[in-house]
Formats: structure tokens, C-alpha cells, sequence
């Protein structure tokens, strides 16, 4: 009997999966140091409202620049997005601008053009 429930529970969240539940709700980060400046940058995605696939992303971003070694103050960039995610091409589409993310939901990824962010799954559990 434990088997028949194991086997029908593994059914339903391979067919859970299939269906298309992308767990986009999270929070995703980016790093990136060079010879010219040092940024940090997150993402927060949140579902708008009730509506299914509007989703609302808070872009927290810093960054540090140097030139010819001198280091100039940290800037600091908010910007929210509203987008709608189109589940078969696995892109969030921002509303009024037309911005483009790409969510790889094997990886966990969204791109932001050549900016690949990264889940951090500890820190979205607790956004549940």
C-alpha cells in the first residue's frame, strides 16, 4: 500500500511539473568584478496580484567604478518592473517598456540581456 502511495504521489509531481508550474517567485543575483567596476545585482520577483503570470521584479543593483585607479562613489540603482510571463517561451515580458527576461527553469536563471542571474533558493523559501 506505501509503494501505490509513493508510486501515485511521484505521478502527480511528475504531472505537477508537466502541467507548467515555474516557481519564478524568488530572489536572483548577479555579480560581476572586473578591472573597471564591481556590481552587485538582485532581482526580486513577486506575483503582481492574483492574476496568473503578471509578475512584479524589483532590480536592486550597485556598482563601484574605477578608472585609471581611481575609485569614484558607489551608485545605487531601483527599478521596478511589472511583466507577464508567457509560460511556452519561458519569458517575462516587462509591460511598458517592452524589457525582456528569459527564465531557464532547469538552471533557475533569468537573463537580462548578457546578465544571467541566478536563484538563491534559501532566500526565496522564506519570501513563501
Amino acid at each position: 500500500m506505501k509503494k501505490v502511495l509513493i508510486y501515485c504521489l511521484a505521478l502527480l509531481v511528475s504531472c505537477k511539473n508537466y502541467i507548467g508550474t515555474d516557481n519564478l517567485v524568488g530572489t536572483y543575483t548577479a555579480n560581476h568584478f572586473n578591472e573597471f567596476d564591481k556590481t552587485k545585482d538582485t532581482l526580486l520577483v513577486t506575483q503582481a496580484n492574483d492574476a496568473k503570470g503578471i509578475y512584479k521584479i524589483i532590480r536592486k543593483a550597485s556598482y563601484i567604478r574605477t578608472l585609471d585607479g581611481k575609485v569614484y562613489p558607489k551608485k545605487i540603482i531601483n527599478e521596478i518592473y511589472f511583466t507577464k510571463y508567457k509560460e511556452e517561451d519561458k519569458i517575462l515580458k516587462e509591460l511598458r517598456t517592452g524589457k525582456v527576461f528569459i527564465y531557464n527553469n532547469s538552471k533557475e536563471t533569468l537573463m537580462d540581456g548578457n546578465t544571467e542571474f541566478i536563484k538563491n533558493s534559501k532566500l526565496s523559501n522564506e519570501l513563501k
